[in-house]
């Protein structure tokens, strides 16, 4: 696979377009002037219009020019479009009754920025322009379900590791969580698919895994949270304890030079990578004890060695958590209880979508196998220190880099 994938920006093409028509009824005007708050009598007292040059009511401008919001999200670009700017010049009213049709042609493509110019205009039915402009549009990168899809399945081991195993995998409602979460539902174990924000992205992973025969509960918990994490440890034991627990949970990673950070931007990362991973271990520790279990901690290989440039926050906390997670596996060995870390390269999440293509290119260019890692290939890892051939391994950071770390 390329480092961009089946990516919505590589499908666009100078000179391409999309219309969109609409006939503008009055309803439409009523509506639009309650969530505007809009309520000019030009636009909405009959009585008011008569009296006007126009003989009639006018139809307020944005309303007409929303039509673009809709062409730009929903056709071009389509999916993954994120408004950025808007020139506009009314050139003709529109009144209720007119059919109006919007177009936007794609002028320029920048794809290391991933911004689109669109020249766009609106039109009557009887060809009078009454809108023109420029918009910028950024195409999102996505992590599409489909690429998965398209991807040759990895077989299925029906030895089933984690038998009776209960697992709690924090972070899970998308990528290298969200695959942990399915492996190890595949495996036998009970999953406690921890989410905070994305609760229907977690229920949908939840009824995956159980059509697929396995078992396993959302529970929703911000990590940075005691309170939240004590209630989330609290449910999760009495259902019957824990045997592995995966910290996964993170944040976007903030891109700056160093002259621009604030120390705010580096204690907000310690909080959301070390204190978060530090918050769930301790609340999860005496369940973890009475199971001689296994702690997997989810880093990256960004924060070794020479570490990814204008990534301080990010490689800093990392660094940090890669620490702590050796002097837990010292501690608590003597309990029984592993610690583990995994730090994969750069990986296709939504953590790492506004990285530039040229810089993706160039982590394939110098990796062996030749691609980007996937959040399957981190869940692979995660499964072999979780389950009982990983029983005298403890305190080591097993890099899954396709090569581009090599000790």
């Amino acid at each position: 696979m390329s480092p961009r994938g089946s990516d919505r920006l590589l499908a666009l093409k100078i000179g391409q377009t999309e219309r969109l028509a609409r006939t503008i009824t009055a309803e439409d005007v009523a509506a639009f002037a309650r969530l505007s708050g809009d309520h000019n009598a030009l636009h909405v007292d009959d009585e008011f219009a008569a009296r006007t040059e126009f003989g009639q009511r006018v139809v307020h401008g944005f309303l007409h020019a929303s039509l673009l919001s809709t062409l730009v999200g929903m056709k071009l670009p389509g999916r993954g479009a994120l408004y950025v700017s808007q020139s506009i010049e009314f050139t003709r009213p529109v009144f209720i009754g007119d059919t109006v049709e919007a177009c936007a042609t794609v002028e320029a493509i920048d794809p290391d920025t991933r911004l689109v110019t669109l020249r766009t205009e609106i039109a009557r039915s009887d060809l009078d322009c009454v809108m023109r402009g420029t918009a910028t549009v950024k195409v999102l990168r996505l992590t599409e379900p489909e690429e998965e899809k398209e991807r040759p399945a990895a077989p299925k081991d029906t030895s089933r590791l984690l038998d009776g195993r209960i697992a709690l995998v924090t972070g899970a409602s998308r990528g290298i969580g969200r695959a942990v979460a399915r492996l190890f539902g595949q495996h036998g174990a009970k999953v406690w698919i921890n989410y905070n924000k994305s609760r229907i992205a977690a229920e949908t992973l939840a009824r995956e895994i159980q059509d697929d025969g396995g078992s396993c509960r959302a529970v929703h918990a911000d990590v940075t949270r005691k309170e939240d994490v004590a209630r989330m440890m609290d449910e999760v034991v009495a259902e019957g304890d824990l045997d592995i627990l995966v910290n996964n949970a993170g944040p976007k990673i903030l891109s700056a030079p160093f002259s621009r950070l604030a120390w705010s931007d580096l204690s907000a990362a310690y909080d959301q990578i070390v204190g978060s991973a530090f918050c769930v271990t301790q609340a999860a520790l005496p369940a973890l004890k009475r199971r001689r279990g296994k702690i997997i901690m989810i880093l990256s290989s960004a924060a070794l060695g020479r570490t990814a440039h204008n990534w301080l926050p990010y490689v800093a906390a990392k660094g940090a958590l890669l620490a702590m997670s050796k002097n837990l596996a010292q501690e608590l060995g003597p309990d029984e209880v592993s610690v583990n870390i995994i730090s994969p390269s750069m990986v296709e999440t939504d953590l790492v979508a506004n990285v530039p293509d040229r810089m993706r290119e160039m982590a394939v260019a110098r990796t062996p196998l030749r691609r980007l890692a996937r959040p399957e290939d981190v869940a692979g890892a995660a499964l072999m220190l979780a389950s009982p051939y990983a029983s005298f391994i403890t305190g080591e950071n097993l890099l899954v880099t396709g090569g581009e770390h090599m000790i």
